[in-house]
């Protein structure tokens, strides 16, 4: 038995509706400059799958299929990829941030260092 027939047409209209919210809300979040457009490509991909099984769970019988996997085991699978590509994501961006920090705090001490000169060499005139 196919899952479309299989999960509940409630199911499938709540994951639609979910769905439709996190676009809406990933929209509203950049209009206000909450969220950065490259990282609101991950959320609106997210939306967008959610959108694309809730109108076509063929899909995810067709892939539970191909791997012998039970449908509920394959909706575990693709949030675990998805919060490991967040957690991917996320790691890059806070190793070039640290990166990004150690750089200007090295500045910073080198700007100190001339100020202090600057300042030590107009008391002795």
């Amino acid at each position: 038995m196919p899952f479309s027939e299989d999960i509940l047409w409630q199911h499938r209209l709540a994951l639609f509706v979910v769905s439709l919210v996190v676009l809406g809300a990933v929209f509203e979040l950049v209009r206000r400059g909450l969220l950065k457009e490259r990282y609101a490509l991950l959320w609106l991909g997210a939306a967008v799958a959610g959108l694309v099984v809730g109108l076509f769970p063929g899909i995810i019988s067709a892939f539970a299929d191909a791997f012998r996997l039970q449908y509920l085991t394959v909706i575990f699978l693709v949030y675990f990829v998805f919060t490991l590509f967040i957690v991917l994501v996320f790691s890059v961006v806070i190793s070039r941030l640290v990166e990004r920090n150690r750089a200007l705090a090295q500045e910073v001490a080198l700007l100190a260092l001339s100020v202090k000169r600057l300042e030590e060499g107009r008391r002795d005139e």
